[in-house]
């Protein structure tokens, strides 16, 4: 997960920009983009598939149930799941600014969608300029007020845990328990417990089972089956994995699933970084 340092892609003149401009890009399966930022914000939609996000002290995890919010300026690189699909808004700098600082998960509303897709170039052209201000400005609150999702964690900074923590993240399925995950840090257990709360705001074990919700959610966005991800994830049934989905996102992975598929594939536009 370790990238280059970081390096900006060449923008246009921000002022020039648009308010929202949106594209849909499909990518080749695990096809990566390294450390980069954007002088306009971003609002993410995978409209299939998965991709992870991640920025020097958090990964998160996007699926076609979220909508993430990348602000300017923010170092970020990313890595497509299978099947991907993605709907890209650039948002310019200035109204960037109404929609936060920070990076958020959101969840999608079927209203939060239509506004999206509302910014591709095609859809521009056939609205006058009265009724593309009036949904620009929709879709301005309608992010503001979406409920935020836990699929992103925190990454440890403290070189003793951090390669323990990357490790997870990238095959949660290889850790066969806490203990013997956690004997292979140069510290400690009372350290690394300590080392988590203090720079993840949660224990280990709660990292860890976060960590194999992003990987769970992304193979559900990729068409898996429930009962498959369960196992590999290190469940014992099927039930047991249901239930901290629902505790955790609020719906069953039967739901989450349907969200998934539910939508319709739009025309390509091109290419994105």
């Amino acid at each position: 997960m370790d990238g280059p340092h970081d390096v900006p892609i060449p923008q246009a003149d921000a002022d020039l920009r648009p308010r929202y401009l949106g594209e849909v890009v499909r990518a080749t399966s695990g096809e990566t983009s390294d450390w980069h930022t954007h002088e306009f914000g971003q609002l993410i939609s995978a409209r299939a598939g998965a991709i992870t996000i991640g920025t020097p002290t958090r990964v998160l995890l996007l699926s076609p149930a979220m909508v993430l919010w990348i602000p300017p300026d923010t170092r970020h690189w990313m890595r497509c799941g299978a099947n991907n699909e993605m709907l890209y808004v650039d948002i310019n700098r200035a109204e960037a600014h109404t929609l936060g600082s920070a990076c958020r998960i959101m969840a999608m509303t079927p209203l939060m969608g239509a506004l999206m897709v509302a910014t591709l170039p095609g859809d521009l052209a056939s609205r006058p300029p009265a009724h593309q201000t009036a949904l620009y400005d929709l879709l301005r609150l309608e992010v503001q007020a979406a409920r935020d999702v836990p699929l992103s964690v925190a990454l440890p900074q403290d070189r003793r845990v951090r390669a323990l923590a990357e490790h997870a993240l990238d095959n949660p399925g290889a850790v066969p328990s806490l203990t013997h995950w956690l004997a292979g840090a140069a510290a400690s257990r009372k350290t690394i417990e300590r080392i988590f709360i203090a720079e993840t705001g949660m224990t280990p074990l709660k990292w860890l089972r976060h960590a194999r919700l992003l990987h769970a959610v992304s193979r559900l966005a990729e068409g898996e089956k429930v009962s498959t991800v369960a196992l590999d994830l290190g469940y014992e049934s099927s039930s047991a994995f249901s239930y901290m989905f629902r505790q955790t996102l609020g719906l069953s992975p039967t739901d989450f699933c349907g969200r998934v598929i539910q939508e319709p594939r739009l025309p390509v536009a091109g290419v994105k970084v």
